[in-house]
């Protein structure tokens, strides 16, 4: 079987349309807490039953929703926030300040590795989804969540 050769995806650079000023508004209103994914997951595991609580501080690493009858903790991530498929994707071009961009993203991922490998020592099964697959099919989401559940008990 011949495969062809896999070209490398070309990087468009493109300056910002925003000022300093706008774009740091726009990022100062970045929320991390009460997200529309968050509130769409929330509103569909509820729906079914699944109790929660909503960043739980008392957990490592805050998740977004913690059974602790369960013992399952579920976290929505963002795919630039927290660097889907290694920040490979065209959204992670960065146009401005890249450094301090990269060095972030990495460090976010870093950290999700960091919390993951804590809760799963601790005996919690973590579950992340990234927003688009809650975004494109929430009902899957909770059926990942209600069959975590059964493995367990």
């Amino acid at each position: 079987m011949i495969s062809k050769p896999l070209n490398p995806p070309v990087v468009h650079i493109v300056s910002d349309t925003l000022t300093e000023a706008q774009r740091s508004y726009c990022m100062s209103r970045v929320k991390s807490k009460g997200t529309s994914i968050e509130k769409k997951l929330g509103k569909a595991l509820w729906a079914a039953n699944f109790r929660y609580r909503k960043n739980y501080v008392k957990i490592y690493g805050t998740p977004d929703f913690v059974s602790i009858k369960y013992k399952i903790v579920i976290f929505c991530d963002s795919a630039f926030w927290h660097g889907y498929k290694n920040m490979t994707t065209k959204v992670h071009n960065f146009k401005s300040n890249e450094d301090f961009w990269v060095e972030k993203m990495n460090r976010n991922i870093q950290r999700d590795k960091e919390v993951n490998s804590k809760l799963k020592i601790q005996g919690w099964t973590v579950i992340r989804f990234w927003d688009f697959q809650i975004k494109k099919d929430v009902n899957n989401c909770v059926r990942e969540v209600l069959a975590n559940i059964s493995v367990k008990h």
